[in-house]
């Protein structure tokens, strides 16, 4: 079999870690990498001599005859990029968000694009929040009620520099970069959001928001709250934590581990307490560079290439996120509760 041609636009963190997971899998190989930085460029060019380097992606779109182009620049550059990559009948695959706003993300939509599409939510794929939905989805401890949520890391105590925290190249603060991923696996745990309330201030950046709390209704008559902050001390890393109460249970889960209390003897869960860390759950993954979701993500995109697939977060399943944080940020500066609409 032919290995797929990859080519990776953005040579920041996301871009070499995932050049480096496509360059060493059996399914494909790592034809070129771009980037605005000159510097960067001859870095490449150096200690990467078999992968071509180029400063313009639409040069390296004309020269490689690419399968899958990955975009891991900053969000305002997804749509033009993403729109050019359809005109050249690309697969892609997209670090999150899919775009800075909702209106963006239904201009995108409304392109034809037969090739297959994936955006970097990766939580989907740790094998923690996996289990807690086969645990909703099989009812074994009956339905979900309700659940709380946080997700914190310590990242901003002074006023950031860079695209990250101009509101017009990121599309917002913590809940657009932090909060994307709680929005998108709402949907992939729980389904559709009904409704939103939420406030959120700057607290170290003046002109994005630094901590968000917002409360949710979804459907099956389930509602939950979310706390978003870039500025919590004591988490080094990102711990996204969701208290799950159930009608016989409660499930505790972040990436590490998932703590499930259950009342009743059941398939995945015995009477009392049951926990699972993640390297209980995580098997055979032959290349982890940062954690295995980045394997499994890039593998995904990959297999759905090849078997012709739809993608577990095609460029629909994830506008659903966008569409949901602009009413989000339209709650904050109404003081109301906004419906979701989902683009329609």
């Amino acid at each position: 079999m032919d290995k797929l041609r990859v080519g990776v636009i953005g040579a920041g963190k996301m871009g070499i870690l995932h050049s480096g997971i496509f360059n060493s899998l059996d399914k494909s190989t790592l034809c070129a990498i771009t980037d605005n930085d000159g510097f960067m460029v001859n870095v490449l060019n150096n200690y990467l001599p078999r992968v071509n380097a180029y400063r313009d992606y639409k040069e390296m779109i004309k020269k490689e005859n690419l399968d899958l182009a990955v975009i891991t620049t900053p969000v305002y550059l997804h749509k033009p990029i993403i729109e050019n990559l359809i005109e050249n009948n690309l697969s892609i695959f997209v670090e999150k968000p899919l775009a800075i706003n909702g209106n963006e993300c239904k201009s995108l939509l409304s392109k034809s694009h037969r090739n297959k599409s994936l955006v970097g939510y990766c939580r989907r794929f740790m094998e923690t929040y996996k289990l807690a939905k086969k645990i909703i989805l099989s009812e074994e401890l009956g339905k979900v009620n309700y659940f709380n949520s946080h997700i914190y890391v310590s990242q901003i105590f002074g006023q950031g520099k860079g695209w990250l925290y101009s509101p017009k190249m990121s599309g917002g603060g913590v809940l657009i970069d932090l909060g994307s991923h709680a929005i998108d696996l709402f949907h992939y745990i729980f389904g559709d959001i009904l409704n939103v309330s939420a406030f959120a201030e700057p607290v170290f950046n003046k002109e994005v928001e630094d901590y968000a709390s917002i409360n949710l209704r979804l459907q099956n008559k389930i509602f939950g709250s979310l706390q978003v902050s870039w500025s919590i001390r004591s988490y080094r890393l990102p711990e996204f934590k969701i208290e799950i109460h159930m009608d016989d249970g409660v499930i505790n889960v972040t990436e590490k581990y998932i703590s499930i209390y259950s009342e009743v003897n059941a398939n995945h869960v015995k009477k009392g307490w049951n926990t699972y860390y993640k390297q209980d759950l995580v098997k055979n993954i032959k290349i982890n560079i940062a954690g295995p979701e980045y394997t499994l993500e890039d593998l995904h995109i990959l297999d759905c290439i090849l078997k012709n697939r739809q993608t577990i977060c095609d460029f629909g399943e994830a506008a659903k996120t966008n569409f949901v944080l602009d009413k989000i940020y339209s709650s904050i500066e109404s003081n109301k509760v906004e419906k979701i609409s989902y683009g329609v």
